[in-house]
């Protein structure tokens, strides 16, 4: 009877248990719920600005001049090389004239040591042939005298003899002194004449003789005319440095017309023609405008998300211009009116259709571009500074998470770490849900 009292007594605890489950089943909270999922989120900040220059070039005078011809106005387009101004200087056309003189002057000097070397070279090979005639009469003199001395010594044997006259014999004798004293002329002739082509002459100089008797010619005619080449030499030295001279005039005068240091657009005029200049005076301004800039401005806020070298989009609508560049420059100080720090970005303008002041905009690519579970603000049962608490479901039961937010935008939050792909995450969590309730998604 007891067992079956028990038996009773269970059956009815078992069934007021299923009882109470079913009830607990009936009464979850219902709960809307999202479906964490990573993507990959490309945050871009747009901002605005305009068109400035990269760099300007002062063109400046490199001397002195009055200023005889402007090409140019403000605001014209230059090509790099183009000719801005031409400029006149009196004391320097009178030195070029003066320089122009000294060089003609020196040709002429070098022209006629030149011809002289050429006479000089005439009269030593007029020389040496003359030199080989008077030795060839000389000794032709010579010959003779020692058939007249052969004669002589004959008819003074005759005349001994009582064969020839008194008178003969003296002809005989005068003729043979003659001819003695002829040969010590010739001699003597001779041997000026050798002065400057014999062996110690070359010697002298150094100038081993050589044995080719050609060869020796030409020795001989190098050493009598070693001071006219001297002078061909110094006349070629005084050539140079007339010619150095009038370089360095014809250099300076070049720079009486000044030329545009790059493409750009004339930015300023600081003198007009007839007006003097002097050296380094400033004459005008040019603005490279082959690669200006973009400047826009980027808030405090955002300057943690750019960085050098960002990739923007560049949009001027006035010069239907659009082109993806980098940021090269970001401002380190902010402006002091409107609290925004400006960045710079290059513009390509080859074809030259954009001008300075026109109104850019810009698409910039942040640095917190990257993976993120992209989260509805509304999502958030509460926020603690720069943590997120949100509600998951598992297992129909609440649980809370605690997720570092890497940024915000647009009413949502971009989470990098705290939840996985695929978490169910509690849309609008209400003031009544708890964490341990068991819940239903719906």
């Amino acid at each position: 009877m007891k067992r079956l009292f028990a038996l009773f007594c269970a059956i009815i605890v078992l069934a007021s248990a299923c009882s109470n489950n079913d009830k607990d089943a009936s009464q979850s909270l219902q709960v809307r719920t999202l479906t964490a999922k990573k993507s990959r989120q490309n945050v871009t900040l747009e901002s605005y600005g305009s068109v400035t220059y990269k760099k300007k070039n002062d063109v400046c005078a490199l001397v002195d001049g009055t200023i005889v011809e402007q090409a140019i106005l403000e605001g014209n387009a230059v090509k790099k090389g183009e000719i801005l101004f031409t400029l006149k200087n009196i004391q320097y056309e009178i030195q070029k004239a003066e320089r122009q003189n000294q060089v003609n002057s020196a040709r002429a000097k070098l022209s006629a040591a030149k011809n002289n070397l050429t006479e000089q070279e005439r009269n030593a090979l007029s020389t040496i042939m003359a030199l080989d005639n008077a030795k060839a009469n000389l000794s032709q003199k010579k010959d003779e005298h020692s058939l007249q001395i052969k004669n002589l010594e004959k008819n003074q044997k005759l005349f001994d003899a009582g064969g020839i006259a008194e008178s003969a014999l003296e002809q005989m004798q005068m003729e043979a002194m003659a001819s003695k004293t002829e040969i010590d002329v010739l001699e003597k002739e001779l041997q000026m004449k050798l002065l400057g082509y014999q062996e110690q002459d070359l010697l002298r100089e150094g100038i081993v003789p050589s044995q080719d008797a050609e060869e020796r010619k030409n020795q001989y005619v190098d050493l009598n005319t070693k001071s006219a080449k001297i002078q061909i030499e110094i006349a070629e030295v005084e050539l140079k440095n007339a010619l150095r001279d009038l370089e360095s005039i014809n250099e300076l005068m070049k720079n009486l017309t000044v030329l545009s240091p790059c493409d750009g657009i004339v930015g300023a005029l600081y003198f007009e023609s007839g007006e003097r200049v002097t050296q380094n005076e400033k004459l005008a301004t040019i603005i490279d405008m082959e690669r200006p800039y973009a400047k826009v401005s980027v808030q405090e806020k955002d300057m943690e998300k750019i960085q050098i070298g960002a990739r923007a989009l560049v949009e001027i609508d006035s010069a239907a211009y659009k082109e993806q560049s980098a940021i090269d420059f970001i401002s380190p100080l902010a402006d002091s009116e409107t609290g925004n720090f400006y960045v710079k970005i290059p513009i390509d303008n080859k074809e030259n259709k954009i001008r300075l002041g026109m109104f850019a905009k810009c698409s910039i690519s942040a640095k917190t571009s990257g993976e993120y579970f992209v989260i509805p603000q509304s999502a958030l049962r509460r926020r603690d500074g720069n943590t997120a608490f949100l509600f998951c479901v598992q297992n129909d039961f609440v649980y809370q998470k605690e997720c570092p937010i890497e940024m915000e935008r647009d009413g949502k939050i971009f989470i990098k770490t705290g939840i996985k792909d695929g978490e169910k995450i509690v849309e609008s969590p209400s003031t009544a849900l708890k964490e341990g309730l068991r819940v239903k998604c719906i």
